[in-house]
């Protein structure tokens, strides 16, 4: 991969970083626990409180682990390894990095992962 395209990947990822710490800040304080005290709220508000509570905290754990993505690749990339698959050694296309910068397997192995996942939740089911 040319030094240009690790460049121009270690750029977005570094860019999403910002984008998610920015994003993880503002949910912080969505997280916080709902007032239960019916005279400063009624029953439907506090309901409307505890749903957006729970969909802030969904939202923080998805950040959380794009979050952890993206510190591994930027980690391989101090590393030297960065746009290297990690299961087979290979090269990631440049397209599939593109779409994903943070992607550790190329596009052959992910779906290799995923088919080996599938049959093990079936055979899981099966028991």
């Amino acid at each position: 991969m040319s030094v240009t395209n690790l460049d121009e990947f270690f750029s977005m990822l570094v860019e999403e970083q910002r984008d998610i710490r920015i994003a993880l800040m503002s949910l912080e304080g969505a997280g916080k626990p709902v007032e239960l005290d019916q005279t400063t709220q009624g029953r439907v508000s506090r309901i409307d409180a505890i749903t957006q509570q729970h969909m802030a905290k969904a939202g923080s754990t998805h950040l959380k682990i794009q979050l952890e993505r993206i510190n591994a690749a930027l980690a391989r990339h101090a590393a030297g390894h960065y746009g290297v698959c990690r299961r087979c050694d290979l090269e990631i296309d440049h397209a599939r990095l593109m779409a994903d910068p943070a992607a550790p397997f190329c596009l052959e192995c992910t779906e290799e992962l995923a088919e080996t996942k599938r049959q093990d939740m079936r055979r899981n089911i099966g028991r």
